[in-house]
């Protein structure tokens, strides 16, 4: 806010309908892709695909505005961005907050063409979409579900399968997830071809801790690069940490280094 030098009142700065929904749409879009981003963070990707020069102060006072006025899917609190996953008023709030922050540290992030990137806007898109839909056909044709098809079957347990992986669960968390859902495999080559259609699942869907990319994406990226060590940046300072052969891929696809990135 300015002051009036005439009346010595605050005058609220003013921004239009469609820049306020604009700005809008792009937060939804980038919650939906990356779960958490900072302020600064979200500027760069907005005027990235604009050309504009909007500022930190302009996207705070736009957010705000749409939280209070609009039925948004995103929250502001401070200069952190937020999904419906990650509301400020949630116990793990902070937690999740800095466990996000820092697993994106050190990684490019996912811009996709101006189009495929507001098509994230609608909270019900998914892309890539086809490995959901090989596994779900398999499921269907093997009779593996103990369940019907709808919400309360085999169409949920692919939206809890996609939620689970975008948050970074692994392959052996949401293996574990449908055997806990009574999931039953006749033979042992019915339970490899649906291990591969779940691994195949996991490793083409867009994480948070990815910055959006999908493991197999980020391993691409990584290979390009073609060094073991991973930029990190830490208070302003960047350090390099190498990653043994048998660590955990840092691109999240829950494989060991050696198997993945490091071949």
């Amino acid at each position: 806010m300015t002051m009036n030098p005439e009346s010595k009142k605050p005058v609220t700065k003013r921004i239009g309908h469609e820049r306020k929904n604009l700005i809008s749409q792009y937060a939804t879009a980038a919650v939906c892709l990356y779960g958490i981003i900072r302020v600064y963070e979200f500027v760069e990707v907005f005027n990235h695909y604009e050309g504009e020069s909007t500022t930190a102060q302009e996207v705070l006072l736009a957010l705000k505005r749409s939280a209070i006025t609009d039925d948004v899917e995103f929250s502001i609190s401070g200069n952190i961005i937020s999904g419906p996953e990650f509301q400020p008023q949630f116990d793990d709030y902070s937690d999740n907050v800095a466990s996000i922050c820092s697993s994106q540290e050190g990684k490019p992030r996912y811009l996709p063409c101006k189009e495929e990137f507001l098509r994230y806007s609608d909270m019900d898109y998914l892309e890539p979409e086809q490995p959901y839909t090989d596994l779900k056909v398999y499921i269907l044709k093997h009779n593996l579900a103990p369940y019907a098809k709808g919400l309360d079957g085999v169409d949920g347990e692919m939206v809890d399968l996609h939620e689970m992986i975008q948050f970074g669960a692994s392959t052996t968390s949401v293996y574990d997830y449908f055997t806990e859902r009574g999931y039953q495999y006749s033979t042992m080559r019915i339970l490899n071809e649906f291990s591969k259609l779940l691994t195949s699942v996991h490793n083409n869907t867009r994480m948070y801790d990815n910055n959006g990319f999908t493991p197999y994406e980020l391993a691409k990226v990584f290979d390009r690069q073609k060094s073991n060590t991973i930029s990190t940046v830490q208070d302003g300072h960047q350090t390099i940490a190498k990653v043994g052969r048998n660590d955990h891929c840092p691109c999240g696809s829950g494989f060991k280094y050696k198997n993945c990135c490091g071949k």
